[in-house]
């Protein structure tokens, strides 16, 4: 599973809140205000670590004293504030784990370290690699010492406290015969102490990559020259979608979250190839594990990460919250929670990006089901926040075909009536600014006689979705085996 969440801090945006983000004060970084651009894999790295250690902690009040933090976070990023969020969230997860922090600790916690691209050529003896700070550390700044690895190479750092920000470094690669998916290792610590903080950053290192890249171009150009049969416009659309993924891998830094970018390069063209031969059905049919996708709508590809499993008796779809990508549910709320709640049961997945309830998702609906399960007999929907009211929108048009939907933190704003046959899980966090909307969801759906269970967690906006998800599963499997719960 991809390591790093994509884009992080979800919520249901409404005036209320635009108006207390906009006072959200701007935290600067070394060189003036950092904003949420310059910084979406950090962010995502930080909020994955918040999360692991969200789930870890059972001790109730070092969880009761993280959720007004986290809600400081979540307001940080509807600001834009990157720095306001990194800072909010390293230190909630070192609260939660109980971890005293020095002055050190928060220097090197501060620090972002990239390499500038994220797919290399096999032959490349160095990578580049940038360091950076997201927020200025007011404590004391010790010397820091940073090793950078890539496989059993080292490249040894010096960090003075008067270093000039950013810092470009190049990092030594280990000589390689295969081509693999691998990672930029990065320990940092103090002379005294040289391993205080470590992290992973995803890397790629591909034989004759240009060159591969250009005939994948070439390829891709001459099957999209005209207009593809219905059988196969999700795998022109994919096509298209990946190559400008491994373009980007190729020419810049990880944008938000580690992409396998040799599986993703070898897989594509393989793809294309099997195009190439003019097939009457799908290429993606049949298809096992993850998968990066792109299915075409009225407004254009729509972007999509599905969990393939073909003996799949069951399909989830899942759409995520504001600010959020198709690669939240992998990578985030929890730390990937529903990929693994997926995978225990070898249920499919599919989540699609969500930018309106208003849009067009009836490919994901009707098209996508049948080629990463088609065995499949049940189709769930989980969503949270903008994606629960999503989940509403697109429930009212498909309820015939739902075994059942999983509201999170969300709000009805219009008719229920179709749904009135459709189980429902409708949850929110106690201290979530999304709970009054969820608690009249439920009462509404229960007015008209719908099956509907509803669930408070100790938490807010951003965790509840990782609390909530195991029971609704579990929900799920009750559905799944007959028994009707509400």
């Amino acid at each position: 599973m991809m390591k790093q969440p994509m884009r992080v801090m979800l919520g249901m945006v409404s005036l209320a809140l635009a108006g207390v983000v906009l006072a959200a004060p701007s935290v600067q970084g070394p060189s003036g205000p950092i904003r949420f651009a310059e910084g979406r894999y950090e962010l995502g790295r930080r909020t994955r670590a918040l999360e692991r250690a969200w789930m870890q902690c059972r001790d109730p009040e070092r969880r009761a004293a993280a959720i007004p933090r986290v809600q400081a976070a979540v307001l940080g990023f509807f600001s834009g504030n990157t720095g306001a969020v990194a800072q909010v969230l390293d230190e909630t997860a070192a609260a939660l784990g109980n971890q005293p922090l020095e002055a050190a600790d928060r220097w090197a916690m501060s620090l972002s370290v990239t390499p500038a691209r994220a797919l290399l050529d096999l032959r490349e003896t160095a990578c580049e690699v940038v360091i950076n700070t997201l927020y200025e550390v007011t404590a004391p700044r010790p010397e820091l010492v940073l090793q950078l690895r890539v496989g059993r190479q080292t490249t040894n750092v010096r960090l003075s406290p008067q270093a000039a920000l950013p810092h470009r470094v190049r990092v030594a690669c280990e000589p390689a015969r295969q081509e693999a998916d691998t990672s930029l290792d990065i320990v940092v610590g103090t002379p005294d102490a040289p391993a205080r903080r470590s992290w992973r950053v995803g890397l790629s290192r591909a034989r004759d990559l240009d060159r591969r890249l250009a005939a994948l171009q070439t390829a891709t150009a001459e099957l999209t020259k005209t207009p593809p049969p219905d059988a196969l416009d999700v795998d022109m659309a994919t096509l298209s979608s990946r190559l400008a993924m491994l373009k980007s891998m190729r020419e810049s830094a990880p944008a938000e979250t580690d992409v396998p970018g040799v599986r993703l390069l070898q897989d594509t063209e393989a793809m294309a190839q099997q195009l190439r031969a003019k097939p009457a059905a799908s290429t993606l049919a049949g298809r096992q594990g993850e998968l990066f996708l792109s299915v075409p709508t009225a407004k254009g590809p729509l972007p999509v990460r599905a969990l393939a499993v073909p003996e799949a008796p069951v399909v989830v779809v899942a759409f995520h919250g504001a600010g959020g990508s198709e690669n939240m549910f992998f990578d985030s709320y929890g730390d990937g929670e529903i990929v693994r709640l997926c995978r225990a049961r070898r249920w499919a997945l599919i989540c699609p990006r969500v930018t309106s309830p208003l849009d067009d998702y009836s490919p994901v609906i009707e098209r996508l089901p049948a080629l990463v399960a088609p065995r499949a007999t049940r189709l769930f929907i989980v969503g949270h926040s903008l994606g629960a009211a999503t989940t509403l929108a697109v429930a009212a048009r498909y309820a015939d075909r739902l075994a059942g939907i999983a509201p999170i933190s969300g709000r009805a704003l219009g008719s229920l009536s179709a749904l009135k046959a459709v189980p429902a899980f409708v949850s929110a966090g106690t201290k979530d600014f999304s709970r009054p909307g969820s608690e009249q969801l439920a009462e509404r759906l229960r007015a008209q006689g719908t099956p509907t269970t509803f669930k408070l967690y100790e938490a807010e906006h951003l965790l509840v979705v990782p609390d909530a998800l195991p029971d609704i599963f579990a929900w799920m499997d009750a559905l799944v085996r007959g028994q009707n719960r509400s």
